[in-house]
């Protein structure tokens, strides 16, 4: 809403032995008009209510009441200069964008201005310099975004020319550069470590740290050259580079967390990893590889159709076969002649049939299979 603000009267020498003029007169007014008011286009306005819940939203009749979504995300507000703290603006306000928004909390200032007969606000003024919370002095809060739990979420510390998005809540990127300013990088952390010297300034921004932070993809080029970004392993591989910047470096993509899901849903849901010259798995506990009741795992080639051979059920056919020629060599120690040696053969023969028969299809995965040798 556009206002006026007052100013100091302007004061000027006067000749009092002369007769006054009529341009003295409209000189000494015109000075005074120009100095009597400042005109403003945007104003103030301190936040007492926001629109996100549907419970508050207003309700819109389409045969039975339902929240009025067309205001969700406005705001009520008291104009800081034209009204009196008593006083609201009874339009509801809303966000100047639709596409970067910043939601106010109770208690912040906001500007408002007028377009085609709507308010609309901007974002929050900075006045404590705080990424949680910028609460006007002696502004009423509705206890939502709680300063005790938040206060030590902070800004990015950063250098010249980089671009900054701060949440509220100790999650934000920055687009930045590595250190002579060559090479582009990106940071998104979710979840802001602790740090001492947070407890000691209240102001003392927050140091990146991949491996401190809740979660953090880092984007990056060139050579890794901070400290900060140097990921260490949760555990050793030999693939793992040990000398960074000889060994990584240029395009890097890494991420940090507690748990990393990859999940591709739908029918046609597909997970690709590919690279140019190495994949490498490791862990400190276990590496599971699934394909569920009718699926297969192939190694070596999509097509692969040679099946890997099963662990017990081949010692167990081993086990059987041993046996066999076990009691056929015991039989061969006690026979007189070559008849004796003939039936014992047909024994044998006939087990050892029946165990193919019976056993040596068992030992065969119908889960995973190898692709054969080439040549």
């Amino acid at each position: 809403m556009a206002y006026r603000k007052s100013s100091h009267i302007y004061n000027r020498e006067v000749d009092k032995t002369g007769l006054t003029t009529y341009d003295d007169v409209y000189s000494i007014l015109q000075d005074n008009i120009d100095q009597l008011s400042e005109f403003y286009e945007i104003e103030p306005a301190i936040v007492t209510e926001v629109f996100l819940n549907p419970k508050d939203l207003p309700l819109i009749d389409t045969g039975k009441k339902v929240p009025n979504y067309f205001y969700y995300g406005a705001i009520k507000a008291r104009f800081i200069y034209s009204q009196d703290k008593e006083d609201e603006i009874t339009d509801f306000i809303k966000p100047l964008s639709s596409h970067m928004v910043v939601y106010p909390v109770v208690g912040e200032v906001v500007n408002v201005a007028t377009h085609g007969g709507q308010l609309y606000y901007y974002t929050p003024l900075n006045l404590r310099n705080n990424v949680n919370m910028n609460r006007a002095a002696g502004a009423k809060i509705d206890g939502v975004v709680k300063p005790g739990i938040t206060k030590y979420n902070r800004n990015f510390a950063s250098k010249k020319g980089d671009i900054n998005i701060n949440g509220r809540f100790g999650q934000g990127i920055k687009f930045s550069s590595n250190e002579d300013y060559r090479f582009p990088t990106i940071k998104i952390t979710n979840g802001q470590s602790n740090d001492r010297r947070k407890f000691e300034d209240e102001y003392f921004p927050h140091v990146q740290n991949i491996n401190l932070d809740g979660s953090t993809i880092l984007i990056s080029s060139g050579e890794l050259d901070n400290e900060n970004d140097i990921l260490v392993p949760s555990t050793k591989s030999s693939w793992w580079p040990v000398k960074w910047k000889t060994s990584i470096k240029g395009n890097i993509i890494m991420l940090n967390s507690d748990s990393l899901v990859f999940n591709a849903k739908g029918e046609k849901g597909d997970i690709h990893i590919s690279a140019m010259r190495n994949v490498s798995l490791s862990s400190n506990s276990s590496i599971t590889l699934e394909a569920g009741n009718y699926g297969v795992i192939n190694l070596g080639d999509a097509d692969a159709t040679n099946p890997v051979l099963k662990g017990f059920e081949t010692e167990e056919l081993f086990k059987k076969l041993f046996s066999v020629l076990t009691d056929f060599a015991n039989t061969l120690k006690k026979v007189g002649g070559l008849d004796e040696v003939n039936d014992a053969s047909i024994v044998m023969f006939n087990r050892i049939t029946q165990l193919e028969e019976n056993n040596l299809s068992d030992i065969f995965s119908k889960t995973v299979y190898i692709t054969d040798e080439k040549d």
